[in-house]
């Protein structure tokens, strides 16, 4: 997919793609695209209208009719000229219409009795359109605002639990339709007479024809051509039943019989009818005019990423939402019903090579043309066909997310959408979605809480810091290293993760105290257990974020620390962690067994330098500290004692303080250095302002042997941590070293050689770490 961002049409654009629309080589595509999206769209507006008014409200049907294909005709119009993507098809939806005949229906069964017919019919007009209006302003607030992007995701479990509950809901509609009676327990056995299943078996029958058929041939023609002969399949079971007309209708099979109206199919909301309105009655569908919101929220998000899969390009939300929105303000002013993208229109539109605007502008002719034609031949619509594409669309929705998303959904996804089926059948469309975000969001933090908090966990044995350690050093650590404990963390710390901490710390305690079996089931052996804690090293540098939950297990571990005893140490805490942990009593930097560094590397260090000086005693350690002359050195490095004299001729003593910088980053500074006392660290710069150290170097050390053969600028810089004496080759007297001793040349550079080579091995810890 590009990653081009339609933006919506400025009005000079807008201008120039209507005038390049009506070239004859545009007209030719869009004229017969348009056509059939609008005979889709104008038969599907009879159905959702033959759904809204039905049962007590069947007798107005014409007038629901023409609500139906103004909707139709005005959301298709608008949303050609303001959509960011020409070619856009929008048309009234099944979702949000299996609501808006719920909320007709409970209108009508609250007044049923109490209002007049003419009252009735204006409440739920007004409602209709005020649910219109809500879920414009709704839209196009969002737009303007431009949050399309903000509200986007929406876990596919709850779409998909979504879509299914439409695909029940239509399929009740259908009985509805064909039947006059709503699907209930009670009604499951009137269903099966003789005199009602005629109603609803020849609509059941075409629907499975028309499924069969869509599933199988995916052209175009195939949905309107197959609806034309189930209607000649019906009429011609009429002919050879020799069933008249009137007895059809009777029968319940045809539409009708409608009350003598002069006036048109449509009727625009007028002062007088808004007289009638039973306000009340209309605040009782306050709910149901949120969920149509909603829903149309949602199902524009699901359609706008189907259409950039197709399309290949990047639609951002926020305009699509304007233009919907502008679309539906305009639909509910005239008083008409929700409207919305009409995925499968917009795509066939697509691939009959027509992503014209003026493809959008045709699709409104057929609608338009019902309108004028009236409700002459309402009375001749079977209701299995109407009834058929309900059942159709209701089925199509339950075999992708009930049938086929058993074989591509997770156990917990797919148990998500059944329960918010379940509910929306049972309670209402809002709560079946509120339960199916609950479940995913349960069902996420119980998946979350199984991921490993800790990437790793290590103890001093296996990782070190960067000192560079002499080897008696290296042997007393490797030895006693086991007392530090590591828990180097990752992803967001909860209450489904936080406990993991404090098992793993109370699991290494009893380790100490317990002897563990060994691997063979035989009598454990005194090597098998570790040494008694006495470091917890917790490194956050990947660390996400921590709720109240992960700060109280933190507070239990420094109780525990205080009470075993063992030191906390806490390195890559940021302020706002900090903060928190203080706030929360899970950190105190005046306690003696909490300790803060601001890296992994630093914490490490401590531990050891603590470990060692446990180890060993201070005048030990002073003594094994006192390093040698640098011609020494060499002489214990690569030189012999006759070399190293000749060898200190070419070299320059330099004397420098703390904080010195001996190279910089990026600088070239092709000198050789060698320490004869201090200490040296190698850092690497960082985005984030705090250098990370790669190695910290003593007596014996070589410096810039990267550098000194040519290898510039490096991203390193090194740096005096204290005063050190240090003796520096420079390019020319390596030069007169080459000529006047070869042999020392060759030494020297076969030395570097092999530092360069341990310098290797060492590279991956030390990245790992600073990773």
């Amino acid at each position: 997919m590009t990653q081009h961002i339609a933006p919506s049409p400025s009005p000079p654009v807008l201008f120039r793609q209507l005038r390049s629309d009506i070239q004859p080589g545009a007209l030719l595509s869009s004229l017969p695209a348009g056509l059939i999206t609008g005979v889709i769209g104008t038969i599907r507006a009879i159905s959702y209208a033959s759904l809204i008014f039905s049962g007590p409200l069947a007798t107005f049907l014409p007038t629901g009719l023409g609500m139906a294909l103004f909707s139709t005709a005005v959301t298709a119009a608008v949303a050609a000229l303001t959509s960011a993507l020409p070619g856009i098809i929008a048309t009234p939806l099944a979702a949000p219409t299996a609501i808006l005949a719920i909320m007709a229906g409970g209108i009508a069964q609250e007044l049923s009795g109490d209002a007049p017919d003419a009252e009735l019919l204006a409440t739920v007009l007004v409602a209709i359109a005020l649910t219109s209006l809500l879920t414009g302003l709704l839209l196009l607030g969002l737009g303007i605002f431009k949050q399309g992007e903000r509200i986007r995701v929406v876990p596919y479990p709850v779409i998909g639990g979504f879509m299914a509950g439409t695909g029940w809901l239509l399929v009740k509609g259908f009985l509805q339709v064909t039947t006059d009676r709503p699907l209930t327990i009670e009604t499951l056995t009137v269903l099966f007479q003789p005199e009602v299943a005629q109603c609803w078996l020849p609509g059941l029958g075409f629907a499975l024809v028309l499924l069969t058929m869509t599933r199988r041939f995916k052209q175009s023609w195939i949905l309107p051509v197959t609806l034309l002969g189930c209607t000649g399949l019906f009429y011609l079971g009429l002919w050879v039943t020799q069933t008249p007309l009137g007895v059809a209708r009777d029968s319940g099979l045809l539409l009708g019989p409608f009350p003598k109206t002069s006036s048109g199919l449509w009727q625009p909301l007028t002062p007088n009818i808004v007289t009638g309105v039973h306000w009340g009655a209309i605040a009782h569908q306050g709910g149901s005019m949120l969920t149509v919101a909603f829903i149309s929220l949602l199902s524009l998000m699901l359609s706008n990423s189907s259409i950039e899969v197709v399309v290949g390009r990047d639609l951002n939300l926020s305009p699509e939402m304007r233009a919907i929105g502008l679309s539906n303000m305009v639909s509910g002013l005239g008083g008409g019903m929700v409207g919305n993208q009409a995925l499968p229109s917009t795509l066939l539109v697509h691939n009959m090579g027509a992503p014209h605007r003026l493809t959008g502008i045709f699709s409104t002719l057929p609608a338009i043309a019902v309108l004028v034609l009236g409700s002459a031949f309402l009375a001749y619509l079977p209701k299995a066909i109407l009834g058929c594409l309900l059942l159709y669309l209701g089925l199509s929705l339950l075999l992708r997310w009930i049938y086929d998303a058993y074989f591509q959904l997770p156990l917990l996804d797919y148990l998500s959408v059944w329960v918010t089926v379940v509910v929306i059948d049972a309670v209402g469309f809002l709560q079946g979605i509120a339960a199916g975000f609950v479940l995913i969001v349960v069902g996420f933090m119980y998946q979350y809480s199984q991921v490993d908090v800790a990437k790793q966990v290590t103890s001093g044995t296996s990782i070190h810091s960067n000192l560079d350690r002499d080897p008696q050093q290296q042997r007393l650590l490797s030895a006693v290293g086991g007392q530090v404990y590591v828990l180097e963390l990752q992803g967001f710390l909860f209450f489904g993760t936080a406990n993991y901490l404090l098992s793993k710390v109370r699991d290494r305690i009893q380790k100490t105290s317990k002897p563990q079996p060994a691997s063979d089931g035989s009598a454990p052996d005194a090597g098998d257990n570790p040494p008694p804690l006495r470091y917890v090293l917790v490194d956050f540098r990947q660390v996400r974020g921590i709720d109240s939950s992960a700060v109280l297990t933190f507070s239990k571990i420094l109780r525990l620390a205080q009470k075993q005893p063992f030191t906390l140490v806490l390195t890559n805490l940021n302020d706002i962690f900090e903060a928190k942990l203080q706030q929360g009593e899970g950190f105190d930097r005046e306690l003696d067994c909490c300790k803060v560094f601001p890296d992994i590397d630093r914490g490490l260090e401590w531990c050891e330098e603590q470990l060692l000086t446990t180890a060993v005693s201070t005048s030990d350690l002073a003594s094994e500290r006192q390093k040698p002359s640098v011609q020494e050195l060499l002489t214990q490095l690569f030189l012999s004692s006759q070399q190293a004299e000749r060898f200190m001729s070419y070299l320059e003593p330099q004397s420098l303080p703390p904080c010195h910088y001996i190279f910089r980053r990026g600088e070239a500074s092709p000198d050789l250095y060698f320490i004869e006392s201090g200490q040296v660290s190698v850092l690497l710069e960082t985005g984030d302002g705090y250098p990370k150290r790669l190695q910290t170097c003593f007596s014996g050390n070589m410096l810039g042997e990267m550098r000194f053969f040519g290898k510039v600028p490096l991203s390193t810089s090194v740096v005096t941590d204290k005063p050190s004496q240090l003796y520096r080759l420079t390019q020319s007297a390596f030069g007169r070293m080459e000529d006047s001793d070869p042999d020392l040349a060759q030494a020297l550079q076969t030395h570097i050689v092999g530092i360069l080579c341990n310098s290797l091995i060492r590279r991956e810890e030390q990245l790992r770490i600073i990773q």
